[in-house]
This record gives C-alpha cells, structure tokens and sequence, in this order.
C-alpha cells in the first residue's frame, strides 16, 4: 500500500462524518415549519451571512436579518454553515477579488499584497513577540476589499441558494402531507 492511497483513505474517513453532519442539517432545514418562502429567504440569509468576514458574529447577522425579513430564524442559523474552515479559503479569495474587482484596484498587485499580509500574520501568530499591531497594520489594507467583496459573494450565493431550498422545502412538505 503506498503513502498516498494511505493518506487518501485518512482523508476519505474524515470526509464520511463530514457528510453525515451535512445531511444531517440539510434535513434540519427541510423539517422546519414554515412556508417554503420563509425557509429558503432564512437559509439565504443564512448563506449571506456566512460569506461575510466577521467570524462569531455570522450567526447573529443571519438572525438579524431574518428577523427584519421575518422569515426563519432557524433556517438562517442552519444556513451559516456553509460556511466553516473548508470552505472559509475558498469563501475568502472569492471575497478579496470579488472586492478588488468592485474597488477598481489592480488585481496582481492586490494578489501580491494579500500573500504578503498573510505571511505577516502567520509570522505574529508563530512569533508572539511581534506586535499584534504590526498583523493589523499589514492586514487594514486588505480589509476593505474583504468585507465589500464579501457582500457581494454572499448576496450572489445567498440567491443561488434561495431557489434550490424552496424548491425541496416544497417538495419535501407536499410529500410530508401526502403520508
């Protein structure tokens, strides 16, 4: 057996839990009693949430924004949990060039800066005798694009997954009231 189809299978059995857990929630939302509406708006604001920068603050803007909505509470709790570590990188780079892009600034300096701003604050976290402030002074720059590109990736997933969540919310209770 070689190295890689041993480390392949280690990452398989990590994956398993992980999908539990994602049906496992998935169904959550599908149980939830409301109109289809109301779940598939909660799970996009949800959804909308969790693209947004502000980790441990995610959960209170999603039950924020659907209470003002007034939709489900809960479906837009279950749905910030589209994002989380996996998914965070891909949710991040997407937000900085999403926000790059809407800023008009230059995209390889701004892919350099951000490379740049990242070292720094792994080096202040392996270094804890840097200065914190020196991590927030290389990071501020970057800061801006991140959270404006954000918006814009969570309103652009927030919408993608509205119409999918309705629709199975529809389906799974026109099938809850046939039985």
């Amino acid at each position: 057996m070689s190295v890689a189809s041993d480390v392949a299978g280690r990452w398989a059995l990590k994956l398993v839990p992980l999908r539990k857990h994602l049906i496992y929630y998935w169904r959550r939302i599908l149980r939830l009693r409301a109109t289809p509406h109301e779940v598939a708006l909660g799970c996009a604001a949800g959804v909308f949430a969790a693209c947004t920068p502000f980790l441990g603050f995610q959960m209170a803007l999603a039950g924020a924004i659907a209470f003002l909505l007034r939709v489900s509470i809960p479906a837009a709790l279950l749905g910030t949990f589209i994002g989380n570590p996996l998914s965070w990188p891909a949710i991040w780079s997407a937000s900085y060039v999403a926000g790059v892009w809407v800023l008009g600034d230059d995209p390889a300096y701004a892919a350099e800066h951000f490379v740049q701003s990242a070292n720094a604050l792994s080096a202040t976290l392996m270094a804890p005798s840097r200065s914190l402030d020196s991590a927030v002074v290389s990071l501020s720059p970057i800061i801006e694009p991140l959270v404006i590109g954000g918006l814009l990736v969570g309103l652009i997933a927030a919408v993608f997954s509205y119409y999918p969540t309705r629709q199975a919310v529809r389906v799974f209770q026109k099938r809850r009231r046939a039985r």
